[in-house]
């Protein structure tokens, strides 16, 4: 497909091209802001040390089965929600004309966070 440059030449663009204004920049483009409602997000910033389960499926010595320690990741996200029994957390989120929608999201049993911190 072609384009009218804005000094009258044509130039070959994709058709997803067409909806992008030229920026500034050489070889780059900017596309249009899709304006959305602004809501308050009502959701913070957690980071969550917890403890999980190591698991091994292979033959070990008594030394090496003593050794073997619980992993202790760490796991960043917006809290969805904490209450005595669960913590829910999720990384990514979308909204729409609907609400919210969430991805990525963990629920940890209680006993296994060590510790949580909020971040904003």
């Amino acid at each position: 497909m072609y384009k009218k440059s804005s000094l009258g030449k044509l130039k070959m663009v994709n058709k997803g091209d067409l909806n992008m204004k030229k920026s500034r920049r050489i070889n780059t483009y900017v596309r249009p802001k899709v304006v959305k409602e602004e809501i308050k997000f009502p959701y913070k910033r957690v980071r969550i040390d917890w403890i999980d389960i190591i698991s091994e499926g292979g033959w070990g010595s008594v030394r090496e089965f003593k050794n073997m320690k619980l992993a202790t990741p760490v796991s960043e996200g917006w809290l969805f929600s904490k209450d005595k029994e669960t913590v829910k957390i999720f990384a990514g989120y979308d909204v729409d004309e609907e609400g919210i929608t969430f991805s990525e999201r963990s629920v940890f049993p209680t006993s296994c966070v060590k510790k949580l911190t909020y971040l904003d």
